[in-house]
């Protein structure tokens, strides 16, 4: 037979195809034992998750810097704390080696024999010949076929699949240590007695009074601040406005005669000097007419807490006028505000005083 007839019957569709379906159906079965495991080992038989409790004591400090054991419990998912079956086939390799030797050798062998003698005299001499002929022929054949078919397959565990590991994380992030009961201690580890506990718990509770009116006190001193600042910016726009009134007239006064316009531009700065000094002193003395107005029961009129009399330019007089209630805008509201965000700032800061002198007053107790 020619060799490549050797290779006329082989079916390379199966050769290649076989193995690489069986991996596909292994593929199949692996994912499906994952999916059975999360399920079986994940998840009680009403869908929730899985979970494993963890009790265990921790040593900690109170606000105040007293020793106290907690015990503490959490609750980890089960999924979290097993490895998680996820075997998946990463690459197949097909090897397929046929081999076909043939070798041809040819001997003949023929065996046959003939025997003769010959005797011949000469003179004296006497002379006996005796032989043989052979003849040996042979013919042998030999032939060698081999294959090999190998298949590599290899498969790792690629851990978490990755919307598994979105769940985890989730769940993880929520999964946080509960705290079941605090005991206070003292430096050696033992439970304090009744009345240091009493005294304990009193001296917690007032510390948590002064971090809330801490924090309280200190919005609305905030507060007040920026009404603070509300207020000075509305008194310097009123001041803006005026200041552009005069301006506008000096620039049209200014038109005459050297000594004309060197009147007029002496009168209307003495007017921007008078302004400027008002605004500037109201600007100034805008907290401590707040504060002051404060322990009255009713809100000021803007213009006469600030002394408004030289604050409005008329330019039908060229002279400086009192400030009318009209022209302060939203400075009165400002006011206002101050006055009663002040109030409010007063009573959280008295209320803190008031609870740091308890507390005080609880240290020195035995």
């Amino acid at each position: 037979m020619a060799i490549g007839a050797q290779f006329a019957g082989l079916d390379m569709g199966k050769l290649i195809g076989g193995p690489l379906t069986a991996a596909a159906d292994a593929s199949i079965t692996l994912a499906r034992s994952t999916a059975e495991f999360i399920n079986t080992v994940g998840f009680n038989p009403d869908q929730s998750a899985r979970t494993v409790l963890f009790k265990f004591e921790k040593s900690d400090q109170d606000p105040l810097g007293n020793p106290v054991r907690n015990e503490m419990r959490m609750e980890v998912p089960m999924l979290a704390i097993v490895p998680i079956p996820n075997l998946q086939i990463d690459e197949v390799n097909i090897l397929f080696d046929m081999e076909v030797k043939e070798c041809e050798k040819s001997e003949s062998s023929l065996d046959a024999g003939a025997k003769f003698s010959l005797s011949a005299g000469f003179g004296p001499v006497k002379i006996n010949i005796t032989g043989s002929v052979s003849v040996h022929q042979s013919n042998t054949r030999s032939s060698d076929n081999s294959a090999k078919y190998h298949v590599d397959v290899r498969a790792t565990n690629h851990g978490y699949p990755e919307g598994l590991a979105r769940v985890m994380d989730i769940m993880a992030a929520s999964a946080a240590p509960v705290l079941l009961e605090s005991r206070m201690v003292d430096g050696n580890g033992k439970e304090v007695d009744a009345a240091s506990k009493a005294k304990r718990a009193a001296l917690s509770e007032s510390y948590a009074n002064q971090q809330r009116l801490g924090t309280a006190c200190k919005a609305a001193s905030e507060k007040y601040e920026a009404s603070l600042t509300g207020l000075r910016d509305s008194i310097n726009s009123i001041a803006n406005a005026q200041r552009q009134s005069i301006q506008q007239k000096m620039n049209t006064a200014q038109g005459g005669d050297e000594k004309a316009a060197d009147e007029a531009r002496e009168k209307f700065s003495g007017l921007l000097e008078s302004l400027d000094e008002t605004f500037s002193r109201a600007s100034s003395e805008a907290k401590l007419t707040v504060e002051g107005a404060a322990d009255t029961d009713g809100i000021p009129v803007f213009t006469a807490a600030f002394d408004m009399k030289n604050a409005k330019f008329d330019p039908a007089g060229d002279k400086l006028t009192a400030l009318g209630e009209g022209d302060a805008g939203t400075a009165q509201n400002y006011l206002k505000q101050a006055i009663e965000n002040f109030k409010t700032f007063r009573q959280q800061e008295e209320a803190l005083a008031e609870e740091r002198a308890k507390y005080n007053d609880l240290l020195m107790k035995r």
